[in-house]
């Protein structure tokens, strides 16, 4: 094991490859990058716009063509491209450099499969797999709208359907790229095989499934339904889900009672990791304008059509936590509109539950019993403009469920579901606000409303929302100015790992996390840049160091070497006076001490206080 090796180092290589992300860099211009979202003007040696961030009228962002990076001063924002496209597009790291790639016509490359820190499971053959799904579904789906838009009588048949029965204009069809499977069972299969598709893949991909009887095609899952396809952040085509069209009979069709048959779960689609209409939901959306959070494909399309741009709708049978984590990267709040059914206010109260804990501003707007939001706004399409003004706070939602259903009991039945939910909230803010709105829309002192709080927190389950959350990360530490140093000079990385004791380092808060996993990294593989941050796993606060990290003013060769040998003076001073502390400490508690064991202690005191003289003296790297 290695010295600074522990449970944060990540041993397993990411997929995407070191060398395709240099690539990248000495290939693309971070300007070519910002260049779509703000303009940019010489500086000096810089390039200066407003930001991309922010409104402003007095340009304060910065890109550093040379060093590939930008930096936002109204913001506070910086980094690389990756970084910028993350900010930016609400993108993961990997994601980011997907779609530099796409934009670029770089190719994706990946870790080589002889590589034995790569994981079973996460090979180049994997991704190879991940790449040929994709192609065919982008076939299949090129092929579901082509039908669609046949001049045949089938064709109009459906056109009509979509339009004079589900009551949708033939621009929504063509924007949201709705197609039409053919009724021949193996047409499908067919052709994708003529065009080069293996068999494997075909099973794989879960465009089909296996016939009652043997024989060598597949036959498609969607045959002969609207299909409306699904796709991924970027905006390409991961899985479908196919609705039946009532004048289209196939009694040898094991799903033709089924309203909607969905796609499989495959390597593209994990169901409880994908929200519908996101990639588009995303562009559309404007400051303080929030994400409509509807049950299924057909009432987004609605609201996109009354106006709501912003509804999505999460995959799979319910709402998940990793659906609104997706969500929360937009820093958009939500409003729940769901069916006014019993189903869809257990809909609601199941975001509330996630949601809230989330702190994602959350309200609700209840329909009629018999509507959803598909029927509610073809009938009332000015009901779109009510939406969020009348839509309900999470107290108010508790407190109007009660009302209907336990009329007798609304405080008990209100506090019943959400102190467990506050209880859940990590921030101090967020719990006095809604135990401030709870006790003024219940009369219930706040002060009763925190005892019943502190009780409920005090089981083993709940989480002690005293405990200490990590701090925002700090370039300015001990630890930071080391990650800034090796940034920019990683060739004194091997005298740092001599001269560092893994116990000078406060572990506690992010930068210190962070220094252990680089210098962890640098120990095992020797890796001689900083700017691929691909071969770590780092959580939102690491990220957000790397970034400013990455951005900071370029040191000389002489500052570098005067700031790690200041920084460790001071890291190896604050080492010793924790010594003293412990030391004192334990002298005055010296009554179960024997004297051996006091004058040992008394001797390590008087050994860390001359160390200490002499710390302002030394120099570790040179």
């Amino acid at each position: 094991m290695t010295l600074y090796e522990n449970e944060h180092t990540l041993k397993d290589v990411p997929l995407i490859s070191a060398s395709c992300i240099e690539k990248i860099r000495q290939q693309v211009s971070i300007a070519d990058v910002v260049a779509p979202y703000t303009q940019l003007k010489p500086c000096g040696r810089y390039l200066k716009g407003l930001s991309p961030f922010t409104h402003e009228k007095t340009p304060s962002f910065f890109v550093d063509v040379q060093k590939n990076i930008f930096k936002c001063y109204s913001s506070g924002h910086a980094g690389d491209m990756f970084r910028f496209l993350e900010l930016k597009e609400q993108l993961s790291f990997s994601e980011s450099i997907e779609w530099i790639c796409e934009k670029f016509s770089i190719p994706l490359e990946y870790e080589n499969t002889s590589n034995n820190r790569i994981k079973s499971g996460t090979s180049a053959s994997a991704a190879l797999k991940k790449k040929t799904l994709l192609q065919l579904y982008a076939r299949a789906h090129q092929l579901f709208q082509q039908r669609f838009w046949m001049n045949d009588p089938l064709a109009h048949r459906v056109q009509d359907f979509w339009q004079n029965e589900r009551h949708f204009k033939l621009e929504t069809a063509r924007l949201f790229e709705i197609g039409f499977a053919s009724t021949h069972p193996t047409e499908l299969f067919n052709t994708l095989r003529k065009e080069g598709a293996t068999y494997e893949d075909l099973v794989q991909s879960g465009l089909f499934y296996q016939p009652k009887q043997p024989q060598n095609a597949l036959v498609s899952r969607f045959q002969g339904r609207l299909i409306i396809p699904i796709h991924d952040i970027q905006g390409r085509v991961i899985a479908f889900s196919g609705r039946h069209l009532p004048f289209i009979s196939n009694p040898d069709d094991p799903t033709q009672e089924s309203k909607y048959v969905n796609s499989p779960e495959t390597p593209l689609f994990v169901k409880g990791h994908t929200v519908f209409n996101l990639n588009r939901a995303r562009q559309a959306n404007q400051p303080n304008q929030p994400f409509f959070l509807v049950e299924g494909p057909m009432d987004v399309i609605r609201c996109w059509e009354c106006g709501l741009k912003t509804a999505v709708a999460p995959q799979g049978t319910g709402l998940t936590e990793e659906q609104l984590k997706l969500l929360k990267r937009y820093d958009t709040p939500i409003v729940g509109l769901f069916d006014g059914d019993a189903a869809g206010i257990k809909a609601g109260v199941r975001l509330m539950t996630l949601g809230i804990p989330l702190e994602i501003p959350i309200h609700y707007y209840r329909l009629a019993s018999t509507e959803d939001p598909d029927s509610a706004l073809l009938e009332q399409p000015a009901l779109a403009q009510a939406i969020v003004p009348e839509a309900l706070t999470p107290i108010q939602f508790f407190q109007s469920i009660a009302r209907e259903y336990t009329p007798n009991r609304v405080q008990q039945q209100v506090l019943k579901h959400l102190l467990p939910i506050i209880a859940r909230c990590t921030s101090p803010v967020l719990r006095f606000d809604l135990l401030n709105e709870l006790s003024g829309t219940l009369g219930i002192p706040q002060r009763i409303l925190e005892a019943e709080l502190r009780q409920l927190q005090a089981t083993p389950t709940a989480k002690d929302p005293t405990a200490p959350v990590d701090s925002k990360p700090n370039i300015a530490t001990l630890e930071g100015q080391i990650l800034r140093a090796l940034f920019q000079a990683p060739r004194w990385t091997p005298q740092l790992l001599e001269q560092l004791p893994l116990d000078w380092l406060d572990t506690t808060h992010p930068t210190g996390q962070l220094l252990v996993k680089v210098l962890s990294e640098f120990q095992a593989n020797g890796i001689s840049s900083l700017q691929d941050r691909s071969r770590w796993q780092l959580t939102p606060e690491e990220v957000e160091l790397w970034s400013d990290a990455l951005a900071a003013p370029y040191l000389d060769t002489e500052d570098v070497l005067e700031t790690l040998n200041f920084v460790l003076q001071q890291l190896h001073r604050r080492f010793l006076k924790k010594s003293l502390y412990k030391i004192d400490k334990m002298l005055s508690d010296a009554v179960n001490l024997n004297e051996h064991s006091i004058k040992k202690l008394q001797a390590d005191r008087n050994a860390c206080k001359q160390e200490l003289s002499k710390v302002a003296s030394h120099i570790y790297i040179q």
